[in-house]
C-alpha cells in the first residue's frame, strides 16, 4: 500500500497514560506534526499498519506488551525498519537503555518530559530520517541507473591498496561482493592478461602525472569469456595535493563495441564478399605509399577484372552472378594469401591487401616486394586460380580474369595514378586475349612476357628432352686422379642455345618443374655411369644435386632405387648432394631419409658447407660421407697470406667426424697447394676441368685395369 505524500509529518504516540499522550500531542502539534495515538502495544501495531507514521514515540512500561517488545514488532513490519522510534521512559539505567537499542530504538528520552527537548529531539530525528531515506532512494536510483547503463563504480586507496568494488561492478565481473579480494591486484586479476599492464600503468599515472584514466580494456569472466569495458578514473586530493583516493567507473561497452564493429564493417567492407571496399583499400594504399616513400621500398597495385562477367550476369541472373563473385573472392583470397612468400615481412603485418571496388572489379596491394617481377608471380597465381570451373546451383561456370599491374614509384606515386595505370594495364591484358596479366611499364611488360614465355618453354623442354647433363671432374688432391664428377644440368634451348642453370632454375622452382628435372638428371647420370663402365672406363662416383622439392617428397628413395635398378649402377657410384638448409628444414625426417639411402649404399654429401645453417650440433647425427667447402671460402685463399681460418676449421672438424672434404671453385695452383697442406681430400674447379658433355668427360677417365690371368 502506497502512503500519499503528507504536508505535515505524522507521529504515532504510544503510552498507556492518557495524560502523557495529551502532553506529547500538544507539543508535537505545536511543532507542526500530525498525531495519532495508541494506549498499548497491540493497538500501536494496528495503528502503525493503518497510518504508516513518520515517527513513533513509545513508552516502555505498558500492560500486556511492553515497549521493548512493541519496538521489536515495529521493526518486523513492512516499512518499519526505517521509521525512527523514540523511547519515552522513566527507566534510565544502563541495562534498560542497552535493551532499548537492541530491540531497534533510534533514541530515547527520559520522563518527566521537557517540551522543548522533546520538540527538538523529534525534529532532529525526523530530519535525520528524511536524510537517510533520501540517501537510500538516491543509492537505489544510482544502483538501478548503473544496472541499466551497465556501470560499476570503485574506489582505490593507494596508501593501503584497498580497492572497493560496488555490487554492480562485482556483478559485471561475475563474482559475489564477498568473494572480491579488496585490493588493486584483485581487480587487475580479472583484467585480460594482454591488457593488464596497460591498465595498471594508466591507474598509476593518475598518481605520478595526475593524468585522468580513460581507456578501454577487456574483463575475463570466471568461465573464460571476456567482454570490453570503458574505464574512467580520477583522483581526490587533500590540502597538500596528495592523492587520497582514486574514484573510478567501469562500464560494459560490449554492445557499443559490437555496434562500432558493425558500423566499421558497413563503412569499409563489401557486404557481398566480405572483402575490403574501395574506401578501405585507398586508406591502406595511402599508408603503404607513405611507408614505401619513407623507406624506398617497392609496392605493386594489381587491377583485376573478370572476363565476360556481364554475359554470365545477364544470362543466368544477378543471383548467380553474386554467388559467382563470392566464390571468386574466395579463390582470390587463397591466391593472395600466399603472396607473403614474395614479400618481406614488416612489423609482422600482412604484405598484401585484397579489395572489391565494385561489380566484378577487384584490386590487390602488394608491399615490400623483393623484385617487381614477383608481382607477376602473384598475378600468374591469380590467373591460374580461375582455371578450374565454379560450381553454382548445380551448374559448372567457367570464368577467366585479366590483371593489370602498376609498380610504385616507376608507374606512379599517387593513389589515382597507380589505380589508373593498373586499370590501363588490365585493359591491355584484355586486348591481348584476356586470361593473362600485363605490366603497365613496357620494359617490365617485356620482361614479364619473357619470363612467362620461358616458363612455357620450360614445360615443353621437359616433355621434349631438351636437357643435357654436363660433368665436372673431382680429383683426389694427393694422387691427382679423377675419382668422381658432379652432374650439372644444362638446357639446350632450340633458339637461345645452351642455357646454364642460373638462367632457368628459378623458373623451374616457381613452376614446380624442378622435381621432374632432378629425377631426369639422376636417371641420366646413372645411365652414363653404367655406359662408361661398359666402354671399359674405371668406375667413378657421380654426384647429383637434389632440390628441396625432391628431398622432402615421398618419392626420393623409390626414385633412387629405380634409377639404380634400371641401369645396374653400384650404389657406391652414386652420391647425392644436399645443401645445409634443405637438410635442416626438418632434421629428424631428414636423418630418417638419409639413413635409408646410406643403408642402400648411396654416398651422401653436404654442398656449400658453411653458408647455410651451419648447425654443428646436428652434423654428427647426419649419416653423410663428406662435406663440400663453398667456393667463396676457397676464393679467399688468393687474397690472404695464410689460409682462411674457416677453411682450416671445416677440414679439421670434418676429419674429426670421419668425413671427407671436397673444396669447390679451385682455379689457381696456389689454392691447390694450400688445400693439400691443410689436409683437404678432394677438389673440383676450372684448374682440373670445366663442366663438359658426357662423351668428353669419358675421354678423361682411365681404362679399367686388366686382371692378370690366374
Amino acid at each position: 500500500m502506497t502512503v500519499p505524500e503528507r504536508v505535515c509529518p505524522l507521529a504515532l504516540i504510544v503510552d498507556d497514560d492518557v495524560i502523557v499522550r495529551l502532553f506529547v500531542r500538544e507539543v508535537l502539534e505545536q511543532s507542526g506534526h500530525e498525531v495519532c495515538e495508541a494506549e498499548n502495544g497491540p493497538q500501536a501495531l494496528e495503528r502503525f499498519i493503518e497510518c504508516r507514521p513518520d515517527i513513533v514515540l513509545l513508552d516502555i512500561m505498558m500492560p500486556g506488551m511492553d515497549g521493548f517488545t512493541a519496538c521489536a514488532k515495529f521493526r518486523e513490519l513492512v516499512g518499519g525498519s526505517r521509521v525512527p522510534i523514540l523511547i519515552m521512559t522513566a527507566l534510565d539505567d544502563t541495562e534498560s537503555i542497552a535493551k532499548a537499542y537492541e530491540r531497534g530504538a533510534t533514541d530515547f528520552i527520559t520522563k518527566p518530559l521537557n517540551p522543548t527537548i522533546l520538540s527538538h529531539r523529534v525534529k532532529y530525528m525526523f530530519r535525520s530520517s528524511q536524510t537517510l531515506e533520501a540517501l537510500r532512494k538516491s543509492e537505489s536510483r544510482l544502483g538501478l541507473a548503473q544496472r541499466i547503463a551497465k556501470i560499476g563504480n570503485w574506489e582505490w586507496r593507494p596508501d593501503t591498496n584497498r580497492f572497493t568494488a560496488s555490487s554492480e561492478l562485482c556483478r559485471l565481473i561475475g563474482i559475489r561482493p564477498q568473494d572480491f579480494g579488496g585490493t588493486l591486484d584483485s581487480f587487475l586479476h580479472v583484467v585480460h592478461a594482454e591488457d593488464r599492464e596497460r591498465v595498471d600503468v594508466a591507474l598509476r599515472q593518475i598518481l605520478t602525472e595526475r593524468k585522468p584514466c580513460d581507456i578501454d580494456h577487456r574483463i575475463v569472466l570466471p568461465h573464460g569469456a571476456d567482454f570490453a569495458v570503458h574505464l574512467q578514473a580520477e583522483a581526490l586530493f587533500d590540502e597538500q595535493s596528495q592523492a587520497l583516493t582514486i574514484i573510478g567507473t567501469a562500464q560494459d561497452i560490449t554492445d557499443r563495441k559490437q555496434s562500432e564493429r558493425e558500423i566499421y564493417r558497413l563503412a569499409y567492407f563489401d557486404s557481398l564478399t566480405g572483402l575490403a571496399n574501395r574506401v578501405l583499400f585507398k586508406d591502406r594504399l595511402t599508408q603503404a605509399l607513405a611507408h614505401a616513400g619513407r623507406y624506398h621500398s617497392t609496392l605493386a597495385v594489381l587491377f583485376l577484372d573478370l572476363d565476360r562477367f556481364k554475359v554470365i550476369n545477364d544470362t543466368l541472373g544477378h543471383n548467380v552472378g553474386d554467388l559467382l563473385l563470392k566464390q571468386v573472392a574466395g579463390r582470390l583470397t587463397e591466391s593472395v594469401r600466399h603472396s607473403d612468400s614474395v614479400s618481406r615481412s614488416v612489423d609482422k603485418e600482412e604484405n598484401h591487401s585484397l579489395a572489391r571496388l565494385g561489380g566484378d572489379e577487384f584490386t590487390v596491394l602488394l608491399t615490400n616486394l623483393r623484385d617487381v617481377q614477383d608481382a607477376g608471380t602473384v598475378a600468374r597465381r591469380i590467373v591460374e586460380a580461375m582455371a578450374n570451373p565454379f560450381s553454382i546451383e548445380g551448374r559448372e561456370i567457367f570464368v577467366t580474369i585479366s590483371v593489370g599491374i602498376a609498380i610504385f614509384p616507376v608507374d606512379g606515386e599517387s593513389i589515382d595514378a597507380l589505380l589508373k595505370n593498373a586499370d590501363s594495364a588490365m585493359y591491355y591484358a584484355k586486348e591481348k586475349g584476356r586470361n593473362n596479366f600485363q605490366f603497365y611499364s613496357n620494359n617490365l611488360n617485356a620482361a614479364a612476357n619473357d619470363r612467362l614465355n620461358l616458363e612455357g618453354e620450360l614445360r615443353h623442354a621437359v616433355e621434349r628432352g631438351e636437357f643435357v647433363v654436363f660433368y665436372q671432374p673431382q680429383i683426389d688432391l694427393r694422387e691427382g686422379k679423377i675419382v668422381s664428377a658432379e652432374a650439372l644440368v644444362r638446357w639446350q634451348h632450340p633458339r637461345r642455345g645452351l642455357l646454364r642453370p642460373e638462367e632457368f632454375m628459378q623458373a623451374a622452382l616457381d613452376t614446380g618443374l624442378i622435381r621432374a628435372i632432378d629425377e631426369w638428371v639422376l636417371r641420366t647420370a646413372c645411365r652414363h655411369s653404367q655406359e662408361w663402365q661398359q666402354r671399359g672406363k674405371i668406375a667413378v662416383r657421380i654426384s647429383v644435386n637434389i632440390s628441396n622439392s625432391l628431398f622432402h617428397s615421398d618419392t626420393l628413395v623409390s626414385v633412387v632405387e629405380q634409377a639404380l635398378g634400371q641401369t645396374g649402377v653400384t650404389p657406391a657410384c652414386l652420391e647425392l648432394e644436399l645443401t645445409e638448409s634443405i637438410v635442416m628444414r626438418n632434421v629428424d625426417a631428414s636423418i630418417a631419409v638419409l639413413t635409408t639411402l646410406r643403408t642402400m649404399g648411396v654416398q651422401l654429401s653436404i654442398d656449400d658447407f658453411g653458408t647455410g645453417y651451419s648447425s654443428l650440433s646436428y652434423l654428427h647425427r647426419l649419416p653423410i660421407n663428406r662435406v663440400k667447402i663453398d667456393q667463396s671460402f676457397i676464393l679467399e685463399i688468393l687474397t690472404q697470406t695464410r689460409p682462411p681460418m674457416i677453411v682450416r676449421a671445416i677440414i679439421a672438424m670434418a676429419h674429426s667426424l670421419n668425413l671427407f672434404v671436397l673444396a669447390e671453385g679451385v682455379e689457381q695452383e696456389s689454392q691447390r697447394t694450400t688445400l693439400i697442406e691443410e689436409g683437404c681430400d678432394y677438389a673440383q674447379g676450372h684448374l682440373f676441368g670445366r663442366p663438359m658433355p658426357a662423351d668428353e668427360f669419358a675421354l678423361m677417365l682411365q681404362p679399367t685395369p686388366l686382371r692378370k690371368a690366374s
